[in-house]
């Protein structure tokens, strides 16, 4: 069975495995942008232009990496290759790593399905946060939670980059973009 699924898709049993644990993140983000980009046409022209584009945009490209993960052989969804560039840092790869051969053993840490989890757990966490505080005071929970989060402890930097990013959301959304001070549900 391993062998006649390896010659029908070109992937080893591990490859496939990789994209079946893919699921976890990729669907939920399908479902999430299907009724983001589906809501946004009860509001007024306006108002759903950005969650219309948002939506449209990740519900596109969640989708093509879904049909890739049920349709192992589709090159839909295989985001291999950044484009011309994406080739030339390819073969520059490659002359290198032929030329370095024996000489160097290099270490590539792989991003496991444990570290993708993780991540997931955060971003859960800060759309969390940014429900029930609302933006002015939740970017302060996320900045300083998630750094926290994944072991930075440094105050000092996590003190600029929170007030930092405060400045931003704060000219940004509620000078520029003229925001409603909404402060969360809570």
């Amino acid at each position: 069975m391993n062998g006649s699924q390896e010659k029908k898709t070109g992937m080893s049993a591990k490859e496939l495995k990789d994209l079946r644990e893919e699921l976890w993140i990729i669907l939920p983000f399908f479902v999430i942008s299907l009724y983001v980009f589906l809501g946004s046409f009860r509001y007024k022209l306006y108002a759903r232009m950005v969650p219309l584009i948002i939506g449209a945009a990740t519900a596109l490209l969640c989708g093509m990496r879904l049909w890739h993960i049920i349709f192992p052989r589709s090159k839909i969804g295989q985001f291999k290759e950044a484009g011309l560039a994406g080739e030339f840092d390819t073969i520059k790869g490659e002359i290198e790593e032929e030329t370095l051969k024996g000489h160097y053993a290099e270490e590539t840490k792989v991003i496991t399905f444990r570290e993708e989890k993780k991540a997931f757990i955060a971003l859960i966490g800060s759309f969390v946060a940014f429900l029930l505080f609302g933006y002015l005071i939740a970017i302060v929970f996320v900045t300083v939670g998630v750094s926290y989060y994944y072991g930075y402890r440094k105050k000092v930097q996590i003190l600029i980059s929170t007030v930092t990013m405060y400045i931003i959301v704060y000219v940004i959304l509620y000078r520029l973009l003229g925001s409603p001070e909404d402060f969360g549900c809570c």
